[in-house]
C-alpha cells in the first residue's frame, strides 16, 4: 500500500502524465521489452553459436521482431478505441507479471501445451504453486506498473495518424528483418522456445490455440467398429496411470537407489525403452486411450478406449486423484472428492493415492461368471512442485527433502530425495494393487502401469514438465511401463510369466491394443503388433459376440 501511495503522490505532484496514443503504444512496447523479455533474451543469448557481429544482429532482429508485434497489435486496437487500448495494456501487464514468475522460477515455456496445463490445473494443484515470491512479482511487475499506466492521460490522435504510424512501423520493421534475413534461420530453429517466451503474446496466442483445440475435441465422437470376443471368461484388468514418473528414478530400470523394493519381488515385467507421446497429461491420456496412439489428432474425434469397452459390455470403472481425462461413458467415474464423500472420513490415507483403492477389493470380487472389468486408477503420483505432499510421512526414506515450491532454492540432492520418495510410495501402491489381484481366487487378472510423462528436476535449468515435445529433454519423455499378470491369466493366454520382452521401443501406443488383448477382444481397429499379450494361440480361438 505504501508503494501505491507513493506512486499516486508522484503522479498527483506532476498532475497527470500526458501523451498521445501513438507515443503511449510505443513507450508501452519499450517498457514491455525491459520488464518482461529478460528470459527471452537470456534463452536467445545461450542459443547463439558465437557472440560476434552476426550474433549481435540476430539478437537485435529478435528485439525488433517482438517490439514490432507489440506495436502493431496495440496500434490496431487503438484504431477501435483509445480507452480499450489503455485497459488492454493494464491487464496485459498484470498477466505478464504472473507469467514471468513461472518462467523464471520453473523455466516454463508458454506454448499451447503449457496453456493446456494451466487451464486443466485444479484448485488443489494450483495452490501447490503459491509462494510469497509470486505476490512480489504481481506487485512490482504487475500492479505498480499497471497503476502508473492508469494515471497516464492518453490524448487523442486522429485515426489517420495512427494508421500512418502503423504503416511506418510495419515498413521499418519489415525492412530491418528483411535486411537481416540470415537471422531467420536461427530464429526458426529456436521458434518453439522463443515463441513461448515473448510476453504477453505467448500466453494470449497459445491460449487461443488451446481453446480452438478443446472446442473441436468436444464435437461428437465417432464410434469405433464392433468388437468380437475371443474369450468370454472373467478377466480383471487394472490400468494404473502414473503422474510425472520418470524411468530414470526407478530401480527396476537400473537406478542406483532402491526405489522399487516391493515390485522387485512381485514378478513384474519391465518394458524397456518406454516413451510418452507428450510432456503433459491431457495429451498423454488421449494417446493411451486412442487406437491411433500418438497419431491421434489433437482435436480427437473417436471414442476413447473406456467408452469403447463399456459400449460392448465391459464394466469400466475410472477413479482419479488427478485431472485431464477425455469425455467418456463408463460404468462408474469417481474423482477423489467423490470417494472421500463415500467413505465419510473413514478412508485410509485419504490425502494420498491409496484413496483410489477404497473398497476396490469388494467390487472386483464380483468378477464372476464371465464378467470383464476394467479399472483405471489415475494417480496424483509425483506431480510437482510440492513432491513432499505426495507421500505419507513414513515414506520419507531419502533425506533431506525439499519443502518449498521454489525448487531452485533447494539443492539438487534435496529435490531428488523428495521426488524419489514419491516413487517409493508409488512402488508401495502398485504392490497393494497386485496383492489385491492375487486375492481374487480363480480369476485371470492383469495390472498395467504407465506414467503419463516424465519430469525435470533442475537438469539444464528446467523443472516440472510441459516443455514442447520436440525440444523436451529425455527425462520428460522416458517413462516406466510395468506389467503384472496372474498365473491364471498367463496360462489362459499361453504366456510365460513374467513376460519375456524384446529389446525394442515401447510407447503409449501399446496401451489401447494391449488392454483389448488382455480381455480377448478384437476388432477392425485392433493391432496385434501393439498388443504385448498377443500370442499365436489367440488366432486359433473362435470368435464369440458378447451381449450386454
Amino acid at each position: 500500500m505504501q508503494i501505491l501511495q507513493k506512486v499516486k503522490f508522484l503522479s498527483q505532484a506532476n498532475s497527470k502524465w500526458r501523451c498521445n496514443i501513438v507515443a503511449f503504444v510505443f513507450l508501452y512496447s519499450i517498457a514491455n521489452s525491459i520488464l518482461f523479455q529478460g528470459p527471452l533474451y537470456h534463452r536467445a543469448f545461450l542459443s547463439l553459436d558465437a557472440i560476434d557481429l552476426g550474433g549481435s544482429l540476430s539478437l537485435t532482429t529478435l528485439f525488433v521482431f517482438q517490439l514490432l508485434i507489440s506495436i502493431v497489435i496495440l496500434t490496431i486496437v487503438s484504431l477501435f478505441s483509445i480507452r480499450l487500448t489503455k485497459l488492454v495494456c493494464v491487464l496485459l501487464t498484470i498477466g505478464s507479471a504472473a507469467a514471468l514468475y513461472f518462467i523464471v522460477t520453473y523455466g516454463t515455456i508458454l506454448d499451447a501445451t503449457m496453456m493446456g496445463n494451466v487451464f486443466n490445473t485444479n484448485l488443489s494443484e494450483a495452490s501447490g504453486f503459491s509462494h510469497p515470491k509470486l505476490l512480489l512479482y504481481l506487485v512490482f511487475f504487475g500492479i505498480v506498473p499497471a497503476f502508473i499506466l492508469r494515471t497516464i492521460k492518453v490524448t487523442h490522435t486522429p485515426r489517420s495518424k495512427r494508421l500512418l504510424f502503423l504503416v511506418a512501423t510495419l515498413l521499418l520493421g519489415s525492412t530491418w528483418i528483411y535486411a537481416n534475413a540470415q537471422s531467420w534461420l536461427w530464429i526458426d530453429k529456436n521458434a518453439k522456445q522463443f515463441g513461448g517466451l515473448i510476453l504477453p503474446w505467448s500466453y494470449i496466442v497459445n491460449s487461443a490455440r488451446y481453446y480452438d483445440q478443446t472446442t473441436s475435441s468436444r464435437q461428437e465422437q465417432r464410434l469405433l467398429p464392433d468388437i468380437r470376443f475371443t474369450d468370454t471368461k472373467s478377466v480383471v484388468v487394472v490400468l494404473v496411470i502414473g503422474e510425472s514418473a520418470r524411468a530414470q528414478d526407478f530401480s527396476l530400470y537400473g537406478y542406483q537407489r532402491e526405489t522399487n523394493p516391493r515390485l522387485k519381488k512381485a514378478g513384474v515385467t519391465v518394458m524397456p525403452n518406454a516413451t510418452s507421446c507428450s510432456t503433459y497429461t491431457t495429451r498423454s491420456l488421449q494417446c493411451m486411450l486412442s487406437h491411433l496412439g500418438d497419431a491421434t489428432p489433437i482435436r480427437g474425434g473417436y471414442e476413447p478406449l473406456t467408452s469403447y469397452l463399456y459400449r460392448h459390455g465391459v464394466e469400466v470403472m475410472w477413479r482419479s486423484n488427478n485431472f485431464g481425462e477425455p469425455r467418456m461413458k463408463v460404468s462408474s467415474f469417481q474423482k477423489a472428492d467423490d470417494i472421500r464423500k463415500e467413505c465419510q472420513g473413514n478412508c485410509y490415507r485419504e490425502d494420498y493415492d491409496e484413496l483410489l483403492l477404497y473398497k476396490l477389493n469388494e467390487h472386483l470380487r464380483s468378477a464372476q461368471g464371465g464378467k470383464k472389468i476394467l479399472v483405471v486408477l489415475h494417480q496424483s503420483g509425483s506431480h510437482g512442485p510440492q513432491y513432499f505432499k505426495k507421500y505419507p510421512p513414513e515414506f520419507e526414506t531419502f533425506k533431506p527433502v525439499c519443502r518449498t515450491v521454489e525448487q531452485k532454492k533447494c539443492s539438487s540432492a534435496e529435490l531428488i530425495n523428495t521426488y524419489d520418495n514419491t516413487i517409493l510410495y508409488t512402488d508401495f501402491l502398485l504392490d497393494k494393487v497386485i496383492a489385491l489381484l492375487k486375492s481374487l481366487d480363480n480369476t485371470a487378472s492383469v495390472m498395467m502401469y504407465m506414467s503419463d510423462h516424465g519430469e525435470s528436476l533442475g537438469e539444464n535449468g528446467l523443472y516440472l514438465h510441459g516443455i514442447p515435445y520436440s525440444i523436451a529433454p529425455a527425462v520428460q519423455k522416458n517413462i516406466p511401463f510395468l506389467i503384472w499378470m496372474s498365473d491364471k491369466f498367463a496360462e489362459r493366454r499361453n504366456l510365460v510369466n513374467p513376460l519375456p520382452v524384446k529389446n525394442q521401443e515401447y510407447s503409449q501406443n501399446y496401451i489401447f491394443h494391449s488392454v483389448m488383448g488382455a480381455f480377448g477382444l478384437v476388432s477392425d481397429v485392433y493391432e496385434k503388433d501393439k498388443d504385448i499379450f498377443h500370442s499365436a494361440a489367440v488366432d486359433q480361438v473362435s470368435l464369440h459376440p458378447l451381449k450386454r
